[in-house]
């Protein structure tokens, strides 16, 4: 196998790993969380804005947001009453790739392959192309049990700029995937890429 095959297999390995421990996560927190979440337009809005890995994006004032130390960014539903999880959430994932080509394609192809691997009862419900701020990218839907032993569908979107990999990533209980699906789009639809 030609060296440059071998660094981009290794490449997307590692990609997945990562990947992989965010899609197959419960979105738990110990952190107190007030409110609780009421769909609709009246939703009020913050901007969270990443400097170092230059992007923005928003999310609802009453979601929990916080910052992880492996270029991270969980934003978590109110819990329900005596719920033990949130019943949904939004991570942005930032991958540097300096110097590689990897297409938003083809690290989605792998990360499915990954997950179907490690869950028996992954069904991948769609792959379609879509943009995220005017960029090419690619969308998956599926539903697998998380960490959690939760049973949870999940949408994710791979972008690639400034020699990094986005992945975007909406997951909710499969009972309340409807519920919270136009916020997940709203916030996915408010993302934006920054002058680097």
């Amino acid at each position: 196998m030609p060296k440059n095959s071998k660094l981009k297999l290794v490449s997307l390995s590692v990609f997945t790993a990562f990947i992989f421990s965010i899609v197959l996560m419960g979105f738990n927190s110990n952190s107190a969380v007030f409110g609780s979440f009421f769909g609709g337009d009246s939703q009020t809005f913050l901007t969270y804005t990443d400097n170092k890995h230059h992007f923005e994006i928003e999310y609802p004032n009453n979601w929990e947001r916080s910052v992880k130390l492996n270029n991270e960014v969980i934003f978590i539903a109110p819990k329900d009453v005596n719920s033990v999880s949130s019943p949904a959430g939004v991570v942005v994932k930032t991958i540097p790739t300096p110097g590689k080509n990897i297409s938003t394609d083809s690290a989605t192809k792998e990360l499915t392959s990954q997950i179907q691997s490690e869950h028996k009862d992954f069904k991948l419900e769609s792959t379609t192309p879509t943009t995220v701020d005017g960029k090419k990218a690619t969308k998956i839907i599926f539903t697998a049990t998380d960490s959690k032993l939760q049973n949870r569908k999940a949408m994710q979107i791979v972008v690639s700029n400034y020699e990094s990999l986005y992945v975007l990533t909406y997951k909710a209980s499969t009972d309340k995937y409807g519920s919270f699906e136009n916020t997940a789009n709203q916030m996915i639809g408010s993302y934006k890429f920054l002058p680097k």
